[in-house]
């Protein structure tokens, strides 16, 4: 395996706590499924998903973002999974790049706020206002290629006729560089710790991020260390079909890239997926599920019956990280209640890593 040298990252003084304390980092659980479940009378017609509502309903995210951070998670994940310039056009929410810019920057800044406003009540809850804080990481959400054309092909990786690597390399270009003006305005610049590169269905689709976060380093544009995390029904391939090991080294070619793993995937692969990802990667590995199974498009949501209790997932994720995960929470239909019913495993198995400001 290639050796590269990869610089500090803001995963490190987490995970050093987690490791001298034997535990997981905890990342929150699922946002969007969150939203469109207590709040179902949200349009998704528009086909931005949370990041839609972000636009019309900014207090609702920014409660959600509170709400994470109150059950305990360590890292909070920001409601921009299906942002993109022209997904903000289309939907009739901007009508210019500066717009868009803009949409980005306030909806990110939802997440800055709840952290900042979580950490300022923490030292104001103690008698000296000198108690050792935790400061959770803010990482901006991006999904992909596929996340953006509204028919579900960031399961399979297949984008539809005409649309080659090129294209999506392009895309994510394009998004970075838009995400970068923003995290260069005043209320965001120094804020946002890491970006989350969601539900990539191939090593093709990660081969193309790596190429563009490197195109924009060469450049003298550096945005904060990512983690690409896959997708996939099988535990031994990605969404497209590559052998999950080639996605792990596409993944982690690139220096920028902090961690590596599985979100949006069924629990009953993620043990197997799992230990062929930690066999192979030469970075933490990170992994959150969801908490009911995705029949697809077609069937929807498998019985309700089925979601994961929260003390269910809490023993699950405390198993993928004795197996492996450095980083483990939620994806769809996982909630603030999962979140706290692990944190409190987490703490009860053997203290919780803390931060601090």
């Amino acid at each position: 395996m290639q050796d590269i040298q990869r610089p500090l990252d803001p995963l490190g003084p987490l995970l050093a706590a987690a490791s001298l304390s034997h535990q997981p980092v905890v990342l929150d659980g699922g946002f969007g499924q969150l939203i469109a479940d207590e709040y179902p009378h949200i349009s998704q017609k528009d086909g931005l998903w949370v990041s839609g509502a972000a636009a019309r309903m900014p207090n609702v995210i920014k409660d959600a973002h509170t709400r994470y951070l109150e059950a305990g998670a360590d890292i909070i994940t920001t409601a921009t999974y299906q942002a993109s310039a022209n997904g903000y056009k289309a939907a009739g929410l901007v009508a210019t790049e500066a717009e868009a810019d803009a949409l980005m920057a306030a909806t990110v800044g939802l997440a800055v706020e709840a952290r900042a406003e979580y950490v300022e009540a923490q030292a104001e809850a103690t008698s000296t206002g000198a108690a050792q804080k935790r400061r959770p990481l803010v990482a901006v959400s991006l999904g992909s290629f596929g996340a953006t054309l509204g028919n579900c092909s960031e399961y399979s990786g297949v984008f539809g006729e005409g649309i080659a690597a090129q294209d999506v390399y392009e895309f994510h270009l394009q998004r970075f560089s838009m995400l970068a003006r923003c995290l260069s305005t005043d209320a965001l610049r120094d804020q946002v710790d890491l970006l989350a590169m969601e539900t990539i269905p191939s090593a093709v689709e990660a081969g193309a991020i790596v190429r563009a976060l490197d195109e924009l380093g060469q450049r003298g544009t550096d945005l904060p260390a990512a983690w690409i995390a896959f997708t996939t029904r099988v535990p031994d391939q990605t969404g497209l079909g590559e052998p999950i090991e080639d996605a792990v080294a596409a993944a982690t070619s690139s220096s920028r890239i902090c961690a590596v793993g599985i979100n949006c995937v069924s629990m009953h692969v993620v043990p197997e997926l799992l230990a062929n990802i930690s066999r192979v990667s030469p970075v933490p590995v990170v992994c959150y599920p969801n908490g009911q199974t995705w029949l697809g498009s077609a069937g929807g949501w498998g019985d309700a019956s089925a979601q994961v209790s929260p003390s269910d997932f809490a023993k699950h994720a405390l198993e993928w990280a004795q197996s492996g995960a450095h980083i483990v929470g939620g994806c769809c239909k996982t909630t603030p209640k999962h979140i706290r019913t692990l944190v409190d495993a987490v703490a009860c198995a053997g203290g919780v890593p803390t931060p601090h400001v």
